[in-house]
């Protein structure tokens, strides 16, 4: 098989092969990479990036990169734009999240909604006398221009939509239908929330908890995509060689069926009588009435 995989075509063939697995293998690194910074950022304490509108536009997602990390912004809280997440446990502690809107701005003269996390708080405190949680029961924001510093985190995944200002996700899509747009795609998380509020302990939103996971799956896709060429190649030769074993021994075989069948029809015809000498014509044996004695012809006498 090495002959077959010596010849121009499949070395051609194989310095194709390995430069799609040199790419496939830059690519693994590359996502490798990735996986392995998210996690590291991850573990390291938060960066302060400086103000939201310098870090993250409005309805930008908030990537990987800048998760986590620590950002201020300045502005108003919106009266009655405030609603409860519902169904935490923090520390052991059945919990409610506080979820505030500051109005920011912009540039150029207009305003967007930046939702706030400002604590939580054990779900007792803001359950009703009916056993219900009651949203009017949560501390208020304060009033007139504020400036806040907290984690800058990715919205979590819609589910149900806002109900009397309960909500079960810190979801931005479900409170740009609330409160109006337009809104920042994140939320901040404040470090020091006042007011009887615990602050929040770092999110792990779905797009952070699942990045280093779907990166490290794209790391080994890649790898198995580089051996995949590799394989293809060596099964190309494998097929030729097998398909070349497999025409010699058909022909030699081919060979050998016709070898018996020339020599026995050769062996079955007899061999020619030996020619006459050239000038003499062949006489015919005598028969035995020409060979028996006649009157005419009598037998010699015999000396006595």
């Amino acid at each position: 098989m090495l002959r077959v995989a010596l010849r121009p075509r499949f070395l051609g063939l194989l310095a194709l092969m390995v430069a799609a697995t040199l790419v496939c293998g830059l690519l693994a690194s590359w996502q490798w990479d990735r996986a392995h910074r998210a996690m590291t950022d991850r573990a390291a304490e938060p960066v302060h990036l400086g103000d939201i509108r310098d870090v993250v536009g409005v309805g930008d997602a908030v990537t990987n990169e800048i998760v986590g990390e620590t950002v201020s912004a300045t502005g108003s809280y919106v009266p009655g734009e405030q609603v409860l997440v519902t169904d935490r446990n923090i520390d052991g502690t059945p919990a409610v999240l506080v979820v505030s809107a500051l109005l920011v701005e912009l540039e150029d003269g207009t305003r967007a909604r930046l939702p706030v996390a400002r604590g939580w708080l054990p779900e007792a405190e803001v359950t009703g006398a009916d056993g219900a949680l009651d949203p009017s029961l949560a501390p208020a924001p304060p009033d007139g221009e504020v400036e806040i510093t907290g984690r800058l985190e990715a919205s979590e995944a819609a589910a149900e939509g806002v109900h009397d200002h309960l909500v079960s996700m810190i979801a931005t899509p479900l409170l740009v239908n609330e409160w109006g747009s337009p809104m920042f795609a994140g939320y901040v998380s404040l470090d020091d929330p006042g007011g009887g509020l615990q602050p929040l302990p770092a999110a792990e939103s779905e797009f952070s908890r699942n990045l280093d996971w779907q990166n490290i799956g794209y790391s080994l896709q890649w790898v198995l995509f580089g051996g995949f060429f590799l394989y293809l190649w060596w099964r190309s030769v494998r097929a030729t060689h097998l398909d070349e074993v497999a025409a010699r021994r058909e022909a030699m075989e081919e060979a050998l069926a016709e070898a018996p069948s020339s020599s026995s029809s050769s062996s079955s015809s007899s061999a020619p009588d030996a020619p006459a000498p050239a000038g003499v014509a062949a006489r015919p044996a005598p028969s035995a009435a020409a060979a028996a004695p006649t009157d005419s012809d009598p037998l010699p006498d015999k000396d006595v």
